[in-house]
């Protein structure tokens, strides 16, 4: 992958100056810095603050409800996962996720994919069924609040940060059924 960074950052800069705008391209490149610095800090604050409004939804039984909504939906999709602990980390990672706190969901999704591993009575370098699903409902899951999209539209100047947010959950919510079907058809295929 750096490979590729790396010939279409020399190509961009081959291009610039052939096309004459070394001009250009000298102001963007002394303005990266400033720019990356300024984005870190906005997302850093960012994170904080919904890690911040994470814990209270979390502390007032938010996230805990959200997570016993999605148990049925987890039973029907992982029909042969039956480890209650399990079924927590993987409802409470979704529904973190869901509200757009993926940096918050990781530690959930972390111990809900190591108890699958531990359940898994396929040899420890394969990936059981339902860990397959839950990568496919972590990677595809539907996302409700994107936070880090909206902090990354407004650092860099959106005058609408939020005016993406209804397309998003369709994204999602499509991305998500098609990341199923697939995921179930070839479960079926496999047996």
């Amino acid at each position: 992958m750096s490979k590729i960074w790396g010939v279409i950052i020399v190509g961009g800069i081959i291009y610039g100056l052939l096309t004459g705008r070394s001009e250009e391209l000298s102001n963007i490149i002394l303005s990266l810095p400033n720019d990356a610095f300024n984005l870190v800090v906005t997302l850093v604050v960012s994170a904080s603050f919904w890690s911040g409004f994470m814990h209270i939804l979390s502390s007032i039984g938010v996230v805990e409800k959200i997570a016993k909504l999605l148990n049925p939906f987890l039973r029907k999709i992982m029909p042969t996962l039956d480890d209650k602990y399990a079924l927590e980390c993987i409802s409470t990672n979704i529904a973190a996720n869901m509200l757009g706190l993926g940096f918050a969901a990781t530690p959930s999704g972390l111990k809900g994919i190591k108890r699958l591993k531990e359940l898994s009575t396929l040899d420890k370098d394969v990936a059981s069924d339902d860990m397959v699903t839950f990568l496919v409902l972590n990677t595809a899951g539907v996302t409700l609040l994107p936070t880090t999209v909206m902090s990354i539209r407004q650092a860099l100047g959106s005058k609408h940060p939020l005016d993406f947010v209804f397309i998003g959950i369709f994204a999602t919510i499509c991305a998500s059924f098609v990341g199923l079907m697939l995921d179930r058809h070839y479960r079926r295929k496999k047996k």
